[in-house]
């Protein structure tokens, strides 16, 4: 297979984890289930974009672009930066990217911290539990709502 072929399908793959992780951040929302593995996926991410200092995909892109002979500065500028700027015009750093990602992986793993709550985070459990019971107690020790006192004239 040709490097530049290679490069494309690189990039394909590329563009579609992406899209995947913006899809199951809004999926997460809705469906708790997807909250575990959409924080490990970010977390994943997290940790290779940290180690190599910008993401394995781009850099193997820019790899086979190099073998093909193809002027790109994908690993200095950053994938999606490139990849707005040649398509659509549109200027971003990578700085602005890297921070945007950051913020919602963190965001999401908090959010997310619920469903990690019965078995990291038992007290904090526990508390909400408490909370809420003790909030439906004192409600029904004022008399409840106007409807209460409705059925009980």
């Amino acid at each position: 297979m040709s490097p530049s072929f290679l490069a494309d399908i690189t990039a394909i793959a590329h563009i579609t984890t992406v899209v995947a992780v913006v899809i199951g951040l809004l999926l997460c929302f809705r469906y708790k289930r997807f909250r575990p593995l959409e924080a490990g996926a970010l977390i994943v991410i997290f940790i290779l974009w940290s180690y190599y200092g910008n993401c394995p995909l781009t850099i193997l892109e820019q790899h086979f672009r190099d073998l093909a002979d193809q002027q790109a500065n994908l690993t200095s500028v950053g994938f999606l930066p490139y990849y707005m700027d040649k398509l659509f015009n549109v200027s971003l750093t990578s700085r602005t990217i890297q921070r945007m990602t950051f913020f919602s992986g963190g965001a999401l793993f908090f959010a997310s911290i619920e469903w990690f709550a019965p078995f990291m985070h038992m007290e904090v459990f526990k508390l909400r539990k408490f909370l809420k019971k003790s909030g439906s107690k004192k409600h029904h020790r004022h008399g409840g709502t106007g409807l209460t006192k409705a059925k009980r004239v």
